[in-house]
């Protein structure tokens, strides 16, 4: 399942819109300090199957003008042992009309808290087969979901989608809704005669009724699969055919977007002929089809064989160079799902990581096809990083993990990004050969079926012949990585380079002392050297006999371990490693290093850097970024010296880091990137301008109020500009930008800026009288019933910001009626992190209370000895002669 990246960023680029990461809501927390599971939560296993459900099919007929569906399933099931007298559905808000037996005859029936429970008649052999027949009707609240113009956006396109990860099919038709649960399926869905209706699999027949003026589309899914992974698209659709070898491929987007969808997911067909070629599998089922569709609640769904994804990945020729990468991800995560999720399927939510952390890596191995070797280690590092930051801020838990209220509370940074470099980890110590043969077993051997991870396990060890026990212990059963702290130094009569290596955590808990094989490299002479090393213990010191002292010495080159590394080795041979790394992360290691020194050699390497348009776009950014956080008037001279860089990637970059500089050259860069001068009328990039507005806000100027003002509503691909107008905005402490905030919350204004203006209200309170922030904070409340949730959710977080108790009941009545698990986890914490804001507050103000006391004492003191010496007589002088 592909969800939001960033949705509290202060990145415009990031936030305006969605990939396939998950939400991430975080204040400062040691790792270790708190434990994922929140209060209430309990160990969740696996179900009970005493079904096994062969085949499903769902009628469906939709009414549009109600929202609902009426809709008959047919289940043909075995008992798993003899004597089976009822069976038991997930039913959620489902009204039965009727249940019969495939002839016809009635069955007895009862509702139960989201259940179907059916009576059999009789007790059943496990031999032969039953089918029941249940026709009813639902007015859906999750699962099935009706998109339809209103006042507010009056050109919305009239659509029905479905969305079932992780329970949530049995809200429109009844079914053994759990991922290990497999059977095949078919949909035929009765829709308005001028649409189309996509499901899974293969399109039998379509029949028209010309006295209803509707067609029902027919689908049979032919390969088991699970209930959440059945799914329906359907609108009136512009499509896009293609062939990867004998699979159509196909695209389907509102009428008008044929370009658009071309532009987002072209590269689908070569991405399927790469994973067939690697995994050894073909690519598994009929066709492979992607539906763009307008307020999606995820990034993207990996419905097997027909994903659907969010429309504001559809893009114009405009933003193609800015959101080209994101969109090729988001794509190759999905379509490696249907591989990783549909035809192999965790059987239970605690091992989504089978799902998840495939899918991800897989999008990464597509970049190393596709862009390299250099772009496919920076990517497995922002990856990393990704996962470093929930560790550091949140919590800390294994991969595996049971305890949650819901499963979407376990789709984080640790299911996805941890996890698949953690597959990343594993590739290092098999090599590629082995690699790619345990994955071509593991797939082979669960095709079609449902998995655990002792079954990757014991897949990689039958492929391979190695023990991997140590390996899957500390990586996947237990959390944390590595933390190195590093010193080498040379001795120049023995030719010897020395390498110690610290390792800082502590092992205790989730966190363990790790193994892990590591390279070490030396640039001797002109000549990169690597050496293989293994590290097994707390402490090593690794000695190597070179040819001449190295200019730099770098400690795993490649980033190919998760880990965190403190190692200063001073300004020469960081200077060194930034122009001659072999490894294009080795040299964004460097440029980091070197800002954090800022010294002027230092900083004067990171301009010469910058400006090399031989370096690759990406390492040129995160100069720009390291530059930023520098922070010195000769760092804030190299920005914008750069500033007309022609990479957009560059000048976002270089946008984003002059927001550090509270001056007014650096305000008068980024405005130039907003305004333009003459008749150029800002810079050629959406995304380049939404960075600068948001970076304006930072700097406090006094020119950017206007200037941001100005730039409200300028038209962008998802109103980026606009929404980084107004993350400026609430960045910018001015009172005056309350109103903007407010009235850019207002239904009807374009959502990507509804939401940029729900975070900004979190910013900006601080620095609002009282009778401001209570309006304020009010407001955000009323945004917690928001009939869009991706506003709720950041309306959550903003209250977090801002840190009102006030705020705690309102909160806690949206967690109370919510029916999506994000709301209800992401309020859940923001009430738990408010209520320890106020603690905190409540200790300093006690620790200054002591501090005042002990003042006052002192200063008693100092007066009592004061009058003692005034009373005490003044000493005498006597002169000697």
């Amino acid at each position: 399942m592909g969800v939001q990246m960033s949705d509290f960023t202060s990145d415009a680029f990031e936030a305006a819109f969605e990939t396939c990461h998950g939400l991430t809501m975080a204040q400062a927390a040691a790792p270790g300090d708190r434990a994922f599971a929140l209060p209430g939560d309990e160990a969740v296993w696996g179900r009970d199957r005493p079904l096994i459900v062969e085949h499903l099919r769902v009628e469906l007929d939709l009414d549009l003008p109600h929202r609902a569906v009426r809709g008959v399933a047919t289940t043909t099931f075995r008992p798993r042992n003899d004597g089976l007298r009822e069976a038991v559905f997930d039913a959620i808000e489902l009204e039965i009309d009727s249940v019969t037996d495939k002839a016809g005859k009635a069955l007895a029936w009862r509702v139960g808290d989201g259940t179907l429970t059916i009576d059999l008649g009789r007790a059943r052999p496990s031999t032969r087969s039953i089918t029941t027949v249940v026709t009813y009707s639902a007015t859906p609240r999750r699962g099935l979901y009706f998109n339809q113009p209103d006042a507010g956006y009056p050109k919305r396109p009239v659509q029905v989608w479905t969305q079932g990860q992780a329970q949530d099919s049995a809200c429109y038709f009844p079914c053994f809704d759990f991922p290990g649960e497999k059977f095949t399926t078919e949909m035929l869905a009765t829709v308005p005669a001028s649409w189309f209706a996509l499901s899974n699999g293969r399109l039998i027949e379509v029949t028209e009724n010309r006295r209803r003026k509707t067609k029902t589309y027919h689908w049979a899914q032919e390969i088991r699969h699970p209930a959440y992974l059945v799914t329906l698209a359907a609108g009136e659709f512009d499509e896009v055919t293609h062939r990867a070898g004998s699979v159509p491929v196909q695209y389907y987007g509102a009428t008008g977007t044929a370009a658009d969808l071309e532009r987002a997911f072209g590269r689908t067909p070569e991405m399927i002929r790469f994973f067939s070629e690697k995994i050894g599998v073909d690519y598994p089922w009929a066709k492979y089809a992607t539906v763009a569709v307008a307020d999606f609640i995820f990034g993207g769904m990996e419905n097997t064989s027909a994903t659907t994804m969010t429309d504001t990945l559809l893009h114009d020729a405009r933003a193609h160079e800015d959101v080209l990468e994101q969109c090729d991800s988001i794509t190759a995560h999905e379509l490696a799902h249907q591989w990783f999720g549909d035809l192999l399927t965790c059987r239970e939510w605690s091992h989504g990581w089978l799902n998840e952390s495939f899918a991800t890596h897989f999008d990464s191995l597509f970049v190393e096809h596709y862009r390299g070797h250099d772009a496919f280690r920076y990517d497995v590092s922002q990856k990393a990083a990704n996962y470093f930051q929930e560790d550091a801020r949140d919590y800390r838990r294994s991969i595996v993990e049971n305890i949650y209220r819901e499963p979407i509370d376990i789709f984080d940074r640790h299911l996805y990004e941890r996890g698949s470099v953690v597959l990343d980890m594993l590739r290092t110590e098999l090599g590629d050969e082995l690699w790619w043969k345990a994955i071509n077993h593991y797939v082979e051997a669960h095709r079609a079926s449902d998995v655990l991870t002792s079954d990757l396990q014991r897949a990689v060890e039958q492929a391979t012949g190695r023990n991997m026990d140590a390996f899957f212990q500390q990586w996947v059963w237990k959390g944390g990585h590595p933390e190195f702290k590093a010193s080498t130094s040379w001795d120049g009569a023995a030719k010897i380079a020395s390498v110690t290596l610290n390792q800082t955590q502590k092992a205790e808990g989730l966190t363990s002392i790790y193994r892990v094989p590591m390279e070490i490299g030396f640039m001797v002479n002109g000549t990169f050297e690597r050496h293989a090393v293994r590290v097994t213990d707390a402490a090593h010191t690794f000695l190597f006999k070179l040819a001449a002292e190295p200019s730099f010495v770098s400690i795993d080159p490649a980033g190919r371990v998760l880990k965190t590394l403190d190692y200063t080795p001073g300004e020469g041979p960081l200077k060194a490693r930034l122009i001659g790394d072999p490894e294009a992360v080795g040299r964004i290691e460097a440029a980091k290093g070197l800002a954090n020194l800022g010294s002027p050699g230092a900083l004067e390497a990171l301009r010469v850097a910058l400006r090399n348009r031989r370096e690759l776009d990406f390492v040129r950014a995160e100069i720009a970024t390291a530059l930023g956080k520098a922070k010195s008037d000769t760092a804030r001279d190299a920005l914008i010296a750069a500033a007309a860089e022609p990479a957009a990637r560059v000048r976002r970059a270089v946008a984003g880091a002059l927001g550090a500089f509270r001056d007014a050259e650096a305000a008068a860069t980024l405005r130039l990137y907003l305004e333009g001068s003459g008749r150029n009328p800002g810079d050629a990039s959406y995304y380049v301008q939404a960075n600068a507005a948001a970076a304006l806000g930072r700097t406090l100027d006094a020119s950017a109020f206007e200037a941001l003002r100005k730039a409200l509503g300028r038209p962008a691909h998802n109103d980026a500009i606009t929404a980084g107008a107004l993350t400026g905005l609430g960045a910018l402490r001015d009172p005056r930008a309350l109103q903007l905030l407010l009235d850019h919350t207002k239904w009807g204004v374009h959502q990507n800026a509804r939401r940029a203006a729900t975070a900004a209200l979190g910013a900006l309170a601080p620095y609002l009288d009282e009778v401001s922030r209570t309006r304020l904070r009010e407001r955000l409340e009323e945004l917690l019933d928001d009939r869009w949730l991706r506003v709720q959710i950041t309306a959550i977080a903003a209250l977090e910001a801002v840190g009102d108790t006030k705020a705690i009941p309102a909160i806690r009545a949206a967690a109370d009626r919510a029916l999506e698990g994000r709301i209800k986890r992401s309020s859940r914490v923001a009430i738990r992190r408010i209520g320890e804001a106020q603690d905190r507050t409540k200790e300093v103000r006690g620790l200054q209370s002591e501090v005042e006391k002990l003042q006052q004492t002192n200063q008693k003191l100092a007066d009592r000895m004061t009058a003692l010496e005034t009373r005490l007589p003044a000493p005498s002088t006597r002169r000697r002669g």
